[in-house]
C-alpha cells in the first residue's frame, strides 16, 4: 500500500486534532506542534483514543481531552527518561571499569586489540575503529579532538595503533561494552555477573534489555507506556522473587499460594518498562548501595499518580514500592 498522507501545515493540524475532539487552544498547541512535532505528540495522545464496542480504537479522543492533560504526559516521560538514564549511567560506568579490570588483569592491555582475541564476534575489530589510532594520507596521526587519546597517541604511536583498554572502555560505545561481557569467557561472565548478585545469563539479558531502553532514552523516544520486544530474564531466586504477589491481609509481598491465585505479580509485565525499574534498582544496590535513586524514583511516580498518571501503563501494579526487590 502507498503512503498518501500529505504535508498538513500547523493550522491544519491543530485543526484536526480540535476535529477529533482535543481541547485546545489553537495558539498554544500550534506552538507545540511546531516545537515537538505532529508525530512525536500523537503518540501521547493515543491513551486518550476513543475504543469502539467492537474493540477498535478510533480516531476521536474521549470527552475531555484536554491539551493541558496530554501535555502533562509528555513532560511525564521526559522526566522519567532523566531518572532512568541517571540510574544506567551508574550501571554503564561500573561495567566498564569492571571490564576493563578483569580483562587486563595479569596480561597487556593491548591484547585485545586482535580478532582472535573474540574469534566469534564478528566485525569485532571493526568496532574497535573509535579505540585505533587515525593517520592522514601522508602518516601523519590525525587529532581526534578528545585530550587524553590525543595526548596518547601523540607520545606512544609510534608503538601502539590502539589505546589500552583502561582508556579504550571510556570511548567505546555502550553496545560494544556489552558485547565484551558476552563475548568473553565463561569464567569472567560468571566472575562479573557475581558482583552484580546474579548469574551470567540473566546479567546477559538484563544489560541488553538496558542498552535498548538507554538507546530509547538517548533518542528521546517514548518509554513510559511502550511494549520492549528485547525482555529481560526474570527467573526466581531468593534475592529475586518476580514471582511474588501481594496479599492485602499480609500486607506485604508474599510467594504465591492457591488463595492468591489471579494476584498480579511482576512476571506478569515483562515487556513494560516495570522490570527495567525493578533491575535498576537492584544493580544499584550492588554498585552504589548509598544511592538515593530509588527514593527520587517513588517520589516522583507517587506524586504523578497523583496528577493523573497511570502508572499501570508501565508495568507497575499497586504497592509496587513495597516489593522486597524495590525496598
Amino acid at each position: 500500500m502507498e503512503y498518501l498522507k500529505p504535508h498538513l501545515s500547523l493550522s491544519q493540524q491543530v485543526a484536526l486534532l480540535q476535529q477529533r475532539g482535543l481541547v485546545a487552544d489553537a495558539s498554544c498547541l500550534a506552538s507545540r506542534l511546531r516545537n515537538v512535532g505532529y508525530y512525536r505528540f500523537s503518540a501521547y495522545l493515543h491513551p486518550f483514543r476513543v475504543r469502539n464496542s467492537n474493540g477498535q480504537i478510533a480516531d476521536n479522543y474521549v470527552p475531555g481531552t484536554t491539551l493541558d492533560k496530554v501535555w502533562s504526559h509528555y513532560l511525564f516521560d521526559r522526566k522519567l527518561r532523566f531518572l532512568m538514564m541517571d540510574a544506567i549511567e551508574r550501571i554503564e560506568v561500573a561495567l566498564r571499569s569492571q571490564i576493563a579490570y578483569y580483562h587486563t588483569a595479569g596480561q597487556s592491555p593491548f591484547a585485545y586489540a586482535q580478532q582472535t582475541y573474540f574469534p566469534h564476534w564478528k566485525g569485532y575489530i571493526q568496532s574497535l575503529e573509535r579505540v585505533r589510532i587515525q593517520r592522514d594520507k601522508h602518516g601523519n596521526i590525525k587529532q581526534s579532538g578528545v585530550d587524553f587519546i590525543d595526548h596518547f597517541f601523540n607520545k606512544y604511536g609510534d608503538k601502539h595503533d590502539y589505546l589500552p583498554l583502561w582508556m579504550a572502555v571510556g570511548v567505546m560505545d555502550y553496545g560494544t561494552v556489552v558485547h565484551f561481557y558476552t563475548h568473553s569467557r565463561k569464567k569472567m561472565q560468571n566472575l562479573i555477573s557475581s558482583l552484580w548478585g546474579t548469574d551470567a545469563k540473566t546479567l546477559y539479558t538484563w544489560l541488553t534489555s538496558l542498552r535498548v531502553l538507554r538507546n530509547d532514552c538517548a533518542h528521546h523516544a517514548r518509554i513510559w507506556n511502550k511494549t520492549f520486544l528485547t525482555v529481560p530474564r526474570m527467573n526466581n531466586t531468593p534475592a529475586l522473587p518476580w514471582d511474588h504477589v501481594y496479599s492485602d491481609k499480609a500486607g506485604k509481598w508474599v510467594r504465591p499460594t492457591a488463595s492468591l491465585a489471579g494476584a498480579v505479580s511482576m512476571l506478569q509485565s515483562q515487556a513494560n518498562l516495570a522490570p527495567l525499574l525493578f533491575i535498576c534498582r537492584y544493580l544499584l544496590k550492588q554498585v552504589a548501595p548509598s544511592s538515593q535513586w530509588h527514593v527520587r524514583m517513588q517520589q516522583f511516580l507517587h506524586d504523578s499518580q497523583q496528577q493523573g498518571i497511570p502508572l499501570h501503563k508501565m508495568g507497575l501494579p499497586e504497592h509496587w514500592e513495597l516489593h522486597p526487590m524495590w525496598r
